[in-house]
Formats: structure tokens, C-alpha cells, sequence
């Protein structure tokens, strides 16, 4: 393979240790997803103290910095407005510690549901859904902070595509994440990558086995990614992909692979270690 890959690539991290990766992380030219902020028992203590102790250890970082804002029990398309109010709090805070940081990116879910509702049901939710994220992507504009919506249990890119373009807003784009698309949809990742244009900003890349949301390294479960790669690098406005994969081998693995198969370009200067690791199945 003689391509040259255009995409950004990036590594989601957690903790001490994530931390403790961040000169690599830019010596190999990787940006930076941060998934601390997952955990509700993060909003019960001091996240602004995490915050505070991400923005020291990222303090002259030179690549993109994402945040994985909150997501468990949020329903932004709820109809009881107090149910709203909790996600767009916890959607504050989210951007409170964005802004701490200095991200550039968040990351927020999708609230469409497996199988659509009757029609109307449909076109009242998605309008629900403009009016949070669109004021959402207002706060965060405030903020220097771009949006982009993650599919989840979306079966097809429309929907996605149709909230994005009724928003119209420079800071909100769309999220692809790989391992959800191969759980919930019949779709090829390559359809989802053309379906999301002009919006798609990022990608998570992980691997599952079909069935559930395992997140392994790439070559470990049952999806391939050749058809992906391929569309990343030819839209014209490549997506930073980020390999979400939560211990920190595998996710070395992965990038030790993407370069040694073409698919990543480190920085002349890097030291990838390419003759580590052999290539996985399913991730060419």
C-alpha cells in the first residue's frame, strides 16, 4: 500500500496512566480523547479538580484535544422536561471541564432509537433534538468547543445527517463510531462514512464480535475496515479517527499496526514500533 492516509489520528485515555502517555501521545503525533468523565460517581466529587489535573498534564500538548462528555442515563429527547434539564446539565458540566482543558472537541450521544417511532412521534422528537443540540452547540461555540453527535443505536446515518443540517451550526458535526454501526446497522462502514457527509468530524475505531459492545482492538473480533480506511482518506474533509480502546496495549497495538500496514503517517521524528507487532486480521 503506497497511500498516504490524510485522516488525524487520535487515542482515547483515562487516568494516571492516560496521563502518564501524553509525551508519547505527542511525540507519535496522536491527538487526544479523554474518557474520564464517563463515571456518574465523576459528577458527584471534584471533576473540576480532574479537569484542572488534565489541562496541567496537556499544558503545550500540539495535537486535538476531545472530551468524551457524560451520557449515562441522559435522554435529551426526552418529553418531560425535567429529564431535559438533568442531560443539559450534566452537558454543562461536560463543557465546564471542556473548556478547563482547552478541548477543541465533545462528544455527545444520539437519542434516536433503535427502530423508529410512528412518523409523527418521529418529527417530534427530531425537532426536540434540534432545539437541545442546536442549543447546545450555541454554549459550546462560547467556548471554542465543537459538537459532534455519536451514533448509537441508529441504524442508518439520515436522521444524523437531517439534525445536523437543520442545526446549520460550524461547530456541530457528526461522530461515527464503528462498533456501534456494526452492532445495530446493515449498512458498510464505508456507507456510513459518505452518508454523514459533509458533517462527519471523528470516528471511534474499536472491534466487537456482532453481538455486544466489546471494544477490542481491531482484528480481534469479526469486522473489517479496508472499505472504512479507504473513505476516511477520500472525503474531503478527513474525520480525526480515534482508537477507543480501553487498555492501553491494544490500543498501542492498534496504532503499531495502522502504521506498520500504511493506514497512519506518524511525524518523520516518531518512533513507531512497527516491527512489534504483526498485522491482525480484519484491520486491512
Amino acid at each position: 500500500m503506497t497511500m498516504r492516509p490524510a485522516f488525524p489520528l487520535a487515542m482515547q485515555v483515562m487516568g494516571e496512566s492516560g496521563r502518564h502517555d501524553v509525551p508519547r501521545l505527542a511525540a507519535q503525533g496522536l491527538a487526544v480523547e479523554i474518557a474520564d468523565f464517563f463515571d456518574v460517581a465523576m459528577w458527584q466529587g471534584d471533576y473540576q479538580g480532574e479537569a484542572r489535573a488534565w489541562a496541567t498534564a496537556l499544558k503545550g500538548f500540539p495535537y486535538g484535544k476531545c472530551l468524551h462528555g457524560a451520557f449515562i442515563d441522559l435522554a435529551p429527547g426526552a418529553q418531560e422536561p425535567q429529564v431535559v434539564e438533568f442531560a443539559r446539565t450534566r452537558h454543562r458540566q461536560s463543557l465546564e471541564v471542556a473548556a478547563i482543558i482547552g478541548c477543541d472537541m465533545m462528544i455527545v450521544h444520539s437519542a434516536f432509537p433503535l427502530r423508529d417511532p410512528m412518523p409523527w412521534q418521529m418529527a417530534d422528537l427530531s425537532k426536540r433534538l434540534v432545539d437541545y443540540f442546536g442549543a447546545l452547540a450555541v454554549e459550546a461555540q462560547h467556548r471554542g468547543v465543537t459538537i459532534v453527535v455519536e451514533n448509537i443505536q441508529d441504524t442508518r446515518p439520515e436522521p444524523l445527517v437531517a439534525l445536523a443540517a437543520a442545526i446549520n451550526a460550524p461547530n456541530l458535526g457528526l461522530s461515527l463510531d464503528v462498533g456501534h454501526a456494526h452492532l445495530y446497522s446493515p449498512l458498510a462502514l464505508d456507507a456510513w462514512v459518505w452518508g454523514m457527509q459533509p458533517y462527519l468530524k471523528h470516528c471511534h475505531l474499536h472491534d466487537n464480535d456482532g453481538t455486544h459492545d466489546r471494544h477490542w482492538k481491531p482484528g480481534e473480533g469479526n469486522m473489517t475496515y479496508r472499505a472504512f480506511f479507504e473513505a476516511v482518506n477520500a472525503v474531503p474533509v478527513p474525520p480525526r479517527v480515534t482508537v477507543e480502546v480501553p487498555h492501553l496495549s491494544g490500543a498501542w497495538d492498534t496504532v503499531r499496526t495502522l502504521a506498520a500496514q500504511g493506514w497512519y503517517a506518524p511525524p518523520e521524528h516518531a518512533v513507531v514500533a512497527t516491527e512489534e507487532i504483526g498485522v491482525h486480521k480484519g484491520i486491512d
